[in-house]
């Protein structure tokens, strides 16, 4: 058997998303025999020590870091993880790619395309492999929708529809935020909604659909203020501007023709019924039939996280199997297979999706309508974007399937 990568981790501390969802798969067979966790890293030292005393083992002591510069210099190292804010990707990756280590990172992967296209150059001229938190393509009910696609199942595809539904009251791009996630209404931060669920949609759909041609968008803002809240949701006092889109309308063609129409919706109050709020419904149609997918998740809209709850082909439910892995868990599998032979996004492919939504910024920003006066102060303040169609350039975005 081979020598287990040995693996170091910037942003795995005792709680939050690296540590409920990247890390878990690899502390489990079969991984577990492939991976070796050796350093941690984050900006805070209590919280790097206490992060290499839990994952540290009677046989291996983790090292704990508290800059990128340190953990990236380590010899001992073939692959460092990056899960952190997207306002840190640019910083931490880099030094990781520099340092000449394979390379791990959450997506956005940057932000915005200028961020994305720079890790990926850099990463082509060091000669590293990379793997992006792009993972729609792992899950199971997407494969069989790609393999019922290419086998003709439903014909040509004349066109694709989708609406989703960030859960609320307290959800990301709405009227109250949780107090450290601020950076995700601002846009320039690049964590916004089309950024993130947008994102990892285009990511299943070109997987499944194939690349996209042409792109109109509108994105509207429509709460100029939110307020920041506590995690048990009692307000903190602080009120902060808010750029970043709670609504993201696209249609468009893609390159077989077919036509797109896709509709992200934040900012609202979740029913007690949350099938009622649509989380996700996505409707493939063919000549010859449809195909329809639904998720009652209240964390849906985040295709690479959630695995759809129903599938139809043609009015009938299919079964979707569930082989106790996730997307996560599945993204790895297929790194290990190898450059050229796992079916993993890499930091190439991420330009690609970025190029899609870099197009729809593109749009939506030609023109300017802002119903309320300018200045305006109430939350109540709405302004949209919107524009002419936008032809995503073969330069930018060649075929999404590798």
């Amino acid at each position: 058997m081979t020598e287990p990568l040995r693996m170091g981790f910037i942003g795995l501390s005792s709680k939050g998303w690296a540590s409920t969802h990247l890390f878990p798969p690899l502390l489990a067979p079969p991984l577990s025999s492939h991976f070796k966790l050796l350093a941690v890293s984050t900006t805070n030292p209590a919280s790097a020590e206490a992060s290499a005393a839990k994952y540290s083992t009677a046989n291996t002591t983790v090292k704990a870091y508290h800059t990128p510069e340190s953990i990236a210099s380590d010899p001992n190292l073939d692959i460092i993880a990056v899960s952190v804010k997207t306002p840190n990707h640019l910083e931490n990756a880099t030094k990781v790619i520099e340092a000449g280590k394979d390379l791990f990172i959450e997506w956005p992967a940057g932000r915005g395309l200028k961020e994305t296209k720079f890790l990926a150059e850099l990463a082509k001229e060091k000669g590293i492999r990379s793997l992006v938190g792009l993972q729609a393509r792992q899950n199971v009910a997407f494969r069989k929708v790609k393999k019922l696609v290419e086998e003709g199942e439903i014909g040509d595809i004349l066109s694709t529809s989708m609406t989703s539904r960030i859960f609320g009251p307290h959800g990301s791009w709405g009227p109250t935020v949780f107090k450290g996630s601020e950076y995700l209404l601002k846009k320039a931060d690049g964590a916004t909604l089309l950024d993130i669920a947008g994102g990892h949609f285009f990511e299943a759909m070109t997987y499944i659909l194939g690349p996209v041609n042409t792109i109109s968008a509108t994105a509207v803002v429509q709460h100029a203020l939110s307020q920041v809240v506590n995690p048990d949701g009692t307000p903190t006092g602080e009120v902060i501007p808010v750029d970043s889109p709670s609504q993201v309308a696209v249609s468009g063609t893609l390159k077989s023709g077919a036509v797109i129409g896709l509709h992200w919706r934040a900012g609202l109050e979740t029913p007690s019924n949350v099938k009622a709020a649509t989380p996700l419904l996505w409707v493939i149609d063919g000549t010859k039939g449809s195909i329809r997918i639904e998720s009652d998740h209240p964390f849906a809209a985040f295709v690479g996280m959630c695995e759809p709850t129903k599938l139809w082909v043609n009015g009938e439910e299919v079964a979707i199997e569930d082989d106790g892995k996730t997307n996560e868990g599945r993204a790895w599998e297929e790194y290990l297979k190898g450059e050229g032979a796992g079916d993993y996004p890499d930091l190439q492919h991420a330009v690609q999706i970025k190029s899609i939504i870099d197009a729809i910024w593109r749009s939506a920003e030609g023109e300017t309508i802002s119903p309320a006066s300018p200045g305006t102060e109430s939350e109540e303040h709405i302004y949209a974007l919107t524009a002419a169609t936008i032809t995503v350039p073969d330069s930018e975005y060649p075929l999404a399937e590798e």
